[in-house]
């Protein structure tokens, strides 16, 4: 911070903390943006004697959570200054976001002063407010002067009761981690918490029974139990059984072809011998090459118990017009579809029970066309039906199953 091309700011009086207030400022900074966010408090408090700032690494409770700290320390704070970078949007900011539900009620009430150290993506919860730049020249005056200004004068951060994401068919809801994901070997069936529904969820999902349902039954999804699971075992059992075959084959070619080839009585016997011992020869070679491709045909496998799984849970998010799709052993996505029209083109069919048409549809092509939605990219679009579709742009879902039911 170059504090010579800077005014010096007014020794102006910070406004008294209320019963309520512990702190004059709640900073809100990345670790990586240390050295220069110590650099302004340390100017300001030597300038505003009395200034209270609440920094994380002096102020928070040891022991407590992170979140439910900084959701304290806002609370208890008169207004935020959030240092803004692109460090900070990554890791900080994303604890906020991570639970608006918590911090909505904090940051409906406190003004927020955020200061944009190096370019970044803004994020959308701070878009409306006019942020100061470093690089100003009349930075530090600015912010002495909002950081005495009294609170009821300035802006808040959030412009009334924190709005709903603007849905739309088609739209992408959440990404979900299994838990532990990070330590999770390849191999495992991930699972899903069902504490709560997600805050992205809440709007489309108010009864958390129908989340906590459906997610549920892809966690009924069993992990192998074969020692083939480990990579340490399928390899030394390969080895093994290459081996074995490169030596029946050896031993064959010793032992076995000579004394047949001398053998003129009987070729019929003779050729039943070879075949039975190259046979016998290419097993141990056959196996060895199963043991190796194990994992791909377990995934492939268990990604189609999974997609059958998605496809039940789907029969329940379907009526809140929601779709669970899973790309992945332990990764979810959620995407807002509205079904209805669809529904109805299914109820219209002529082959029998539409309804039931559409409950088998969701079952078998659902968590595949979520995953389409998700990715914004419907493979094979080429052969969907001429006739205008429910989703613009894309497949609708009766588009899609029709695709995949020509494509058989």
């Amino acid at each position: 911070m170059d504090s010579g091309s800077e005014e010096k700011g007014a020794a102006v009086a910070v406004p008294p903390l209320k019963p309520s207030e512990k702190f004059h400022l709640f900073v809100s900074y990345s670790s990586m943006d240390a050295t220069w966010t110590h650099g302004l408090i340390g100017r300001l408090e030597a300038d505003h004697a009395g200034l209270r700032v609440c920094l994380h690494e002096r102020d928070f409770t040891p022991g407590r959570n992170i979140l439910e700290n900084m959701a304290e320390c806002i609370h208890q704070s008169q207004k935020v200054l959030l240092v803004l970078s692109q460090d900070f949007v990554q890791s900080r900011w994303c604890l906020l976001e991570a639970d608006l539900s918590l911090f909505g009620y904090c940051l409906e009430r406190k003004p927020v002063i955020p200061v944009l150290l190096r370019p970044c993506q803004v994020p959308l919860h701070l878009s409306h407010l006019t942020y100061l730049e470093a690089r100003d020249s009349r930075f530090y005056s600015k912010v002495a002067q909002l950081l005495c200004t009294p609170s009821h004068c300035m802006a808040r951060s959030l412009p009334g009761p924190r709005p709903g994401p603007s849905l739309y068919s088609g739209k992408t809801l959440l990404t979900l981690n299994c838990v532990n994901r990070d330590s999770l070997p390849s191999w495992k069936v991930g699972t899903f918490s069902t504490l709560s529904v997600p805050d992205p969820l809440k709007e489309v999902l108010p009864d958390p029974e129908v989340y906590k349902h459906a997610v549920g039954i892809l966690n009924g999804v069993q992990s192998p139990r074969s020692c083939l699971r480990y990579l340490g075992c399928r390899i030394p059992l390969s080895i093994f059984l290459i081996l074995l075959s490169v030596i029946s084959m050896f031993l064959l070619v010793i032992f076995g072809i000579q004394e047949i080839i001398t053998d003129q009585g009987n070729h019929n016997t003779a050729f039943l011998l070879i075949s039975a011992i190259v046979f016998l020869c290419l097993l141990p070679l056959v196996l060895a090459v199963n043991s190796l491709c194990w994992f791909r045909r377990f995934s492939r496998r268990k990604m189609r118990e999974v997609g059958l799984r998605v496809g039940e849970a789907n029969l329940l998010l379907a009526p809140h017009s929601v779709l669970m799709g899973c790309e992945t052993l332990n990764q979810l996505s959620f995407v807002f579809v509205q079904l209805e029209e669809c529904r109805r083109t299914f109820l219209q069919a002529p082959e029998g029970d539409g309804e039931a048409l559409f409950r088998e549809a969701l079952l078998r092509f659902s968590c595949a066309y979520a995953c389409c939605l998700v990715q914004a990219h419907f493979p094979h679009c080429e052969a969907a039906p001429a006739t205008q579709g429910h989703l613009e742009p894309g497949l609708c879902f009766c588009q899609y199953v029709s695709v995949q039911l020509e494509r058989g």
